[in-house]
């Protein structure tokens, strides 16, 4: 019996079981092998099964194609072991098992393929791609376990790191093996990240890799090794032997582990080193230290040099500016910064000392940026008390300050006529504005989750703001689209005016912004907008680039009704973007099958 249709059944199955079930129904390729296997069925029954479950496969429906696939391959798998070599000459040996989190996803090729290649090619725009798949849960495929752990190795640092801390850990212990088949001790940053995983999964089994590392490891991978070990307290003799290390990111790293043990050759050693000339290795560990006599050490010093400050020794602005480093994101320094704060106008007229850039206004909107993070109602209502002293390098303190505290009438009727601010400090504290409307404007797309926190008190406040309605006026006598984008409303006639003028720019690269803007205006044509913009950026652009993205990125945003309108489009679009397009309409698609 020849074997040659079977293995090819065998080979498109396995194409269909990798690119997703539903895929198979209605596929040409498993259509074209029905003919000849019923015509080898008249001969061999088991090729008419065959032929009959092929059949049913690409004619059934694709709530049914998943099992009648599985159906289908049992039957090739079987043919092919029976009929053929099913076994190999070698040893038998224990193999390493681990548990792996399970994973339930239907997602076809189609969605899967940019996400590969943004994984493991190069050039601008992957990070967006990846992150975007993070956000909306598309990891949960075993498919992508290979190529996240090639991303490790990424030359672009945000998305390795992407993979190493939201990614990987996810998919639990069964990547283990993985991990350590490429683990290199004397390796680069990518090795550190497979080490930092490998213990987050398998802390007890890690341990001694770990210690290894210290012995054996590249300053990269001592670093990772130091913080993993810093969560065993047995190991926190290596960890103090490893404070006086010649390198000083390891260094940084042992103090930082060290920093969350109240013991008492802790205290001495932080209390040591904050007589020392240099705080800046000390910073990281300081602002997580849990001892309070280490703490108020660490106070006594930062007032000591602020009254130097006072009486005009600019020399000890780096010392202070150390200090300063050191009690960041710390709530119990509240009462320290404030009484700094509260004097800190004095220090406008100090000077940078030599060979350093520093000079005591920087110092006033570093003192401005701590005392607004404390976030009480207290330190803000200073911030604000301050705004006319402060530098303009200060004044986004001053806005969130006053966003969080004033009613929006107040806010509007203090800062609006920034818009119209064109040089010099004003020009800045404009461009500040602007970019705070945009993170926390109404828009949907809120910018708040590019923020290095967007799930801080801080962050979660400024989302919940109400803008005076003014401001899009405003920012349409000022011509700041990307202002009216994030502030207009449905029912906002002079912002949709504005925004289609700015629409049909020649230079205009925020298109995907203003279609969403228009959405939300509620504009009835949205979608004939969007299609055009679609046709001419398309029709000129050689890559699916930046501009591309943002627009396709809008079409989440159009009337579901106009559904069937896109995917005709999709029909006429230029090859290369048309797997980019579907799956930018994908989210419609998903609204409009749970309506049905």
């Amino acid at each position: 019996m020849s074997l040659a249709l079977i293995q090819e059944s065998a080979k498109e199955v396995r194409r269909l079981a990798i690119a997703g079930s539903p895929l198979a129904v209605g596929d040409f390729r498993l259509k074209k092998l029905i003919p000849p296997l019923e015509k080898a069925g008249a001969t061999v029954p088991v090729f008419a099964q065959v032929a009959k479950a092929i059949s049913e496969l690409v004619d059934g429906k694709e709530a049914e194609s998943a099992a009648r696939l599985l159906s289908l391959s049992t039957l090739l798998n079987a043919i092919l072991y029976t009929q053929g070599q099913s076994g190999t000459q070698a040893d038998f040996k224990e193999l390493e098992m681990y548990s792996a989190a399970s994973a339930n996803t239907r997602t076809t090729a189609r969605v899967l393929k940019p996400i590969i290649q943004a994984l493991t090619n190069s050039g601008a725009g992957r990070f967006e791609v990846v992150k975007s798949a993070v956000d909306r849960g598309a990891f949960n495929d075993l498919r992508l376990i290979d190529p996240a752990i090639r991303a490790l190795d990424d030359s672009f640092g945000e998305l390795a790191d992407l993979m190493a801390e939201k990614v990987l850990p996810t998919y639990g212990r069964g990547i283990v093996p993985l991990l350590k088949k490429n683990l290199v001790l004397k390796g680069k940053k990518s090795d550190a990240r497979r080490l930092q995983i490998l213990h987050q999964l398998d802390p007890e089994g890690t341990r001694e890799l770990c210690k290894s590392a210290l012995d054996d490891g590249s300053p990269e991978v001592k670093v990772s090794a130091v913080a993993c070990l810093g969560k065993h307290e047995e190991c926190l003799p290596l960890i103090l032997e490893q404070a006086n290390s010649k390198n000083k990111a390891v260094r940084v790293a042992a103090l930082r582990a060290l920093a969350t043990y109240d013991r008492e050759e802790v205290t001495k050693l932080f209390t040591e080193l904050l007589k020392g000339k240099s705080l800046d290795i000390l910073a990281e560990a300081l602002r997580v230290v849990r001892n309070r006599q280490v703490v108020n050490s660490l106070l006594e010093e930062g007032r000591r040099v602020f009254d130097l400050l006072l009486k005009g020794d600019n020399e000890q602005i780096p010392r202070f500016s150390e200090v300063l480093g050191c009690v960041e994101g710390r709530k119990d320094a509240e009462e320290f910064l404030l009484g700094c704060f509260n004097q800190c106008d004095k220090l406008a007229k100090l000077k940078a000392p030599k060979n350093f850039i520093l000079s005591g206004t920087d110092i006033m909107a570093q003192l401005a940026s701590l005392v607004y993070q404390t976030g009480s109602p207290k330190a803000l209502d200073t911030v604000l008390a301050k705004r006319d002293v402060l530098p303009a390098s200060a004044f986004g303190e001053v806005l969130q300050s006053a966003l969080r505290t004033w009613p929006p009438a107040k806010v509007y009727d203090e800062f609006s006529p920034l818009l119209a601010q064109k040089k010099g400090a004003g020009k800045e504290k404009n461009a500040e504005l602007q970019q705070i409307i945009g993170t926390y404007g109404h828009q949907e797309d809120s910018g708040v989750d590019e923020l290095e926190d967007p799930d801080s008190p801080e962050a979660q406040a400024l989302k919940k703001v109400e803008w005076d309605p003014r401001w899009v006026d405003a920012a349409i006598k000022a011509n700041e689209v990307e202002v009216v984008c994030s502030l207009a409303g449905p029912g906002n006639k002079n912002a949709v005016n504005f925004l289609l003028k700015a629409l049909d720019e020649k230079k205009q690269f925020r298109t995907g912004m203003i279609i969403e803007a228009l959405a939300r205006c509620q504009y009835q044509k949205i979608t004939d907008a969007f299609l055009d913009q679609v046709a001419r950026r398309a029709k000129k652009a050689t890559f699916y680039d930046w501009e591309l993205q943002q627009l396709f990125a809008s079409a989440r945003h159009l009337p579901v009704s106009d559904l069937p309108r896109l995917d005709e489009f999709a029909g006429k679009l230029d090859e290369k973007f048309v797997d980019q397009f579907l799956e930018a309409i994908g989210p419609l698609r998903v609204v409009s099958q749970k309506a049905q």
